[in-house]
């Protein structure tokens, strides 16, 4: 057994921010809410499933964007392992919330799917995809896979090479029989906590006008290593591609499962003033002497800035999480 890349998870902190009122940013992690770094690109309606028949009371609201930029919202109701589908024609997704607890695993996700075809095997936390999958490592890494026993998982990893997709446990086990499909949305997960929101960094964020003043903002999130007994060693977060995300930098906070927040009155244009280190798009290690413990999180602060002017940029940010393992 090792930490797998399943087993590192991006939470958020107690305070995240969907506006410029909102006070003391950060805090202790939130277990109930992902962070995705997902893209969350859409081009039409969106749908919502449950892997459990009897999660037929609960709903899912979506927050996002059409495609004239303006912010858009809607609630799907759940119908069991049936797919419930939306009206509104999203653009990207920023945030979804589910309404209440469920039995089964949630998603919602665009109306077509990405990908789709008969699995050629499979393990406890792999499907290798039919020969027609994409060759590109990491094509599908962050969608959305539903296979036709009902399990619903995110992609963490994909290699173009062998076709393999590796998920968090799959509750049946795939094997040559199989059938499956991909597709982009966001997952709601039953396990190992129950998660209840799934956000994008740095919610409705905006530049000034042109002539104006710089934005600098300021938002925390958590990577968690939910192993319950093996570290991390030697470990290191970085940005994926730092030359793609020159308005954000990130630093770490000085002790794992730290609590801190940028004060109290502090909206998110307020910088934590203690206990993070220095802001930079450089690779930092893990505190703790890089000893990424059991079932604790790291916290990430990140910083936004956007130049007067700016245009909207659909991009996403992406961080990760490296290191060494028994």
């Amino acid at each position: 057994m090792s930490v797998e890349a399943y087993n590192i998870i991006f939470h958020g902190s107690a305070t995240m921010p969907d506006d410029d009122s909102t006070t003391q940013i950060g805090g202790a992690i939130d277990k109930s809410t992902r962070v995705t770094f997902a893209p969350l690109d859409t081009t039409g309606t969106l749908k919502a499933v449950s892997s459990a028949a009897g999660d037929t009371t609960q709903s899912v609201t979506v927050y996002g964007r059409n495609a004239a930029g303006e912010k858009i919202n809607e609630t799907i109701n759940l119908n069991g392992t049936t797919f419930a589908a939306g009206t509104e024609s999203f653009e990207r997704i920023m945030k979804a919330t589910k309404s209440a607890t469920t039995t089964g695993d949630v998603c919602v996700v665009e109306s077509s799917a990405e990908a789709s075809g008969t699995a050629q095997d499979g393990d406890t936390n792999e499907i290798t995809l039919a020969a027609g999958a994409s060759a590109v490592d990491n094509f599908y890494q962050f969608m959305i896979i539903i296979t036709d026993d009902g399990d619903i998982r995110e992609i963490v990893e994909y290699n173009g090479t062998t076709k393999v997709a590796k998920v968090r446990t799959w509750d049946n086990t795939p094997d040559s029989s199989t059938t499956y499909e991909i597709y982009n949305g966001v997952i709601f997960d039953k396990s190992p906590n129950e998660i209840d929101e799934v956000r994008r960094v740095f919610y409705d964020a905006a530049a000034n006008p042109s002539g104006g003043a710089e934005k600098v903002l300021y938002e925390k999130v958590f990577v968690y290593n939910q192993h319950a007994t093996l570290a991390l060693t030697n470990a290191v977060i970085d940005e994926v591609d730092e030359g793609a995300y020159a308005t954000i930098e990130f630093a770490l906070e000085t002790t794992l499962d730290g609590t801190g927040t940028n004060g109290s009155g502090n909206d998110r244009y307020v910088a934590p003033s203690s206990g993070v280190g220095s802001f930079s798009s450089d690779a930092k290690n893990v505190v703790n002497s890089q000893n990424f413990s059991p079932q604790s999180g790291q916290g990430v602060w990140l910083k936004l800035t956007l130049a007067a002017g700016s245009a909207a940029a659909k991009t996403y940010y992406k961080l990760q999480t490296q290191g060494q393992s028994t």
